[in-house]
């Protein structure tokens, strides 16, 4: 090899945005984040089911709203365990800790961010389910199988906030991730 490309690659190196002390260090750092995280989202599970058994039981309690909360403790209680599994399934592989060589750790932080792509993928399953669900229960509204107008627009205001905020960091968590894997697949070819 010529010294300009030598100079060159380590220039284009040098002025990438993660280097390899800062990828090493803050994946060593962050060791423990996935099982947190995993803990976190079984917790979510267990909440959203929790809620589903609520709404079940307000289901058999209220024969005026029956079919709302019928069709929202069945929605619950079917596609949380479903997403919820889903979850763990894609996270699984960002459990694991090989030995401490610079080259292992950069292979767990591309298999950490594999399982982060993938569980943001099943995110954006949430948000998809629950504008369908949002987009059944106003076609009952309109075809008067129910009668809660200020519940949905209740519910889909709260709905439609709470999927733009998880699609917005989504997306943005998708650029970053992105980012550090790409840096922990450059980081072996600039080191060699």
């Amino acid at each position: 090899m010529s010294d300009d490309l030598i100079r060159s690659l380590q220039r284009d190196w040098q002025s990438q945005e993660f280097d390899a002390d800062q990828v090493l260090s803050r994946l060593r750092r962050a060791r423990w984040i996935p099982h947190l995280v995993l803990a976190l989202e079984v917790l979510g599970c267990c909440i959203t089911l929790g809620v589903g058994i609520w709404f079940a039981w307000i289901a058999g309690h209220q024969p005026e709203h029956r079919l709302l909360f019928t069709l929202s403790a069945t929605v619950l209680l079917i596609a949380a365990p479903v997403l919820g599994v889903a979850t763990a399934m894609a996270r699984r592989a960002s459990l694991a800790w090989d030995d401490e060589t610079s080259e292992s750790i950069l292979r767990i932080g591309i298999r950490r961010a594999d399982a982060s792509l993938r569980a943001i993928r099943v995110g954006r399953w949430h948000v998809a389910i629950v504008a369908a669900f949002v987009a059944v229960l106003w076609t009952l509204q309109l075809l008067h199988f129910i009668d809660a107008v200020e519940f949905l627009l209740f519910y889909t205001a709260v709905c439609l906030a709470a999927s733009l905020g998880a699609w917005t960091w989504m997306a943005r968590r998708t650029r970053t991730v992105r980012a550090e894997r790409d840096a922990c697949i450059r980081l072996p070819l600039a080191l060699a």
